[in-house]
């Protein structure tokens, strides 16, 4: 019974709301892009339900789990600067107080 708990992987859920279902598609692009990397042992995946971008992390360890979705939140900021920046749109400019409102949903089933 021990060795199937150690073996089950660390996930996380991430529901990234945004003002709009077309922010939330360009989002989408944008992290979609960027894959992790093959020797990273993450798998990460990425969903749209209407104005929420929503990304699962499966990892066999914390640390890579953690890893990951640091760059994922990074990721995240550097999109809402260059909306900002460049984004000319009252509706382009709601997408900081989407991320920043961003909820989310961790579980590990590791012991």
């Amino acid at each position: 019974m021990m060795s199937q708990i150690a073996n089950k992987p660390n996930e996380s859920i991430i529901r990234v709301p945004f003002a709009t279902p077309r922010l939330a598609e360009i989002a989408y692009k944008v992290v979609s892009v960027d894959q992790e990397p093959r020797r990273n042992f993450v798998k990460k995946t990425l969903s749209l339900e209407n104005d929420v971008l929503v990304v699962h992390f499966q990892a066999d360890q914390v640390k890579s789990l953690r890893t990951a979705i640091t760059s994922f939140f990074e990721c995240l900021l550097l999109l809402q600067d260059t909306i900002n920046q460049f984004g000319d749109s009252k509706e382009d400019k709601l997408i900081t107080e989407s991320i920043d409102n961003a909820g989310t949903h961790s579980g590990s089933d590791s012991a």
